[in-house]
């Protein structure tokens, strides 16, 4: 010994815990166990809940879209039909008229309002389609320029009658070709009606 103070070290000391204790230690450490496996299995069960809603809302979205498209195409179709109607009856009406009246501006004046009466039924089919369309979707109010001046068609016809007059345009074949439209609703309406029988 050269005089210095040398520290023993201590030898640990185990303890022997008690059974009561030893009981209480291992119901902690499962505690501990069962509820990282718990937090563990909620993680889990969240998580595939989510992707579940996500799943399920893409496939609603998905088949929106399809119901969407199939909608829009048959409105289009319609719509498609009602115009090719309204200038078909315009010209079979504008030839009966051409053969029956001496005067042929009472002819042009129907023809003149038939053609902007066709016109406004293209525009009347375009404001139908922007109803209920969503201004962040550009897709739903596409043409709602078109459907909006749809007046303008009437408008241009009494212009045009106004100012045309005294050349020989007259007021009631052009105001009828307007309206030529409104057989062609009726003939749309009697084909529905006879394809839902």
């Amino acid at each position: 010994d050269d005089g210095s103070h040398h520290h023993r070290l201590r030898q640990p000391q185990f303890i022997n815990p008690t059974n009561s204790e030893r009981s209480r230690f291992r119901d902690g450490y499962e505690n501990i166990v069962a509820c990282s496996a718990t937090k563990k299995t909620n993680d889990e069960f969240w998580a595939a809940q989510r992707k579940l809603m996500g799943d399920m809302q893409d496939k609603v979205e998905t088949e929106d879209g399809i119901a969407k498209a199939t909608q829009k195409d048959l409105y289009n179709k319609q719509v498609s039909s009602l115009v090719s109607e309204t200038f078909y009856f315009s010209i079979i009406l504008f030839s009966a008229i051409w053969f029956v009246t001496p005067n042929p501006f009472t002819a042009l004046s129907y023809l003149l309002g038939a053609l902007l009466g066709t016109a406004y039924t293209y525009g009347l089919g375009k404001y139908v389609q922007t109803l209920g369309g969503s201004a962040y979707d550009m897709e739903d109010v596409q043409g709602s320029g078109v459907g909006s001046a749809r007046f303008a068609f009437l408008i241009v016809l009494f212009i045009f009658v106004g100012k045309f007059r005294s050349e020989g345009l007259q007021e009631i074949p052009a105001i009828m070709g307007f309206f030529t439209y409104q057989i062609s609703t009726l003939s749309q309406g009697l084909k529905d009606a006879s394809a839902e029988e």
